[in-house]
């Protein structure tokens, strides 16, 4: 049980410094880079590029950018934030 407890502790702390990393990243997007992270996970790129007015490539080109700075991840043909 101890274990458990112990488990549970480490992925919170983890938690906290992986939210506390990502806020730092997050300050420092662009205004269009904060769009696209914001609709992220809830719209895919057609529908994202209507939504903010941006070409598809534009979307794909600031995905690319947001996984190589760890914001969000691919899932197969669409991202999720991280966390």
């Amino acid at each position: 049980m101890e274990n458990k407890e112990e488990l549970k502790r480490i992925k919170e702390l983890l938690e906290f410094l992986v939210k506390r990393e990502i806020s730092k990243e997050i300050s420092n997007l662009s205004t269009d880079e904060h769009k696209v992270y914001n609709l992220t996970g809830n719209k895919g790129q057609v529908e994202m590029a209507r939504s903010t007015g941006f070409s598809a490539g534009k979307v794909s080109k600031i995905w690319v950018k947001l996984e190589f700075l760890g914001l969000i991840t691919k899932e197969g043909k669409s991202y999720r934030k991280v966390i």
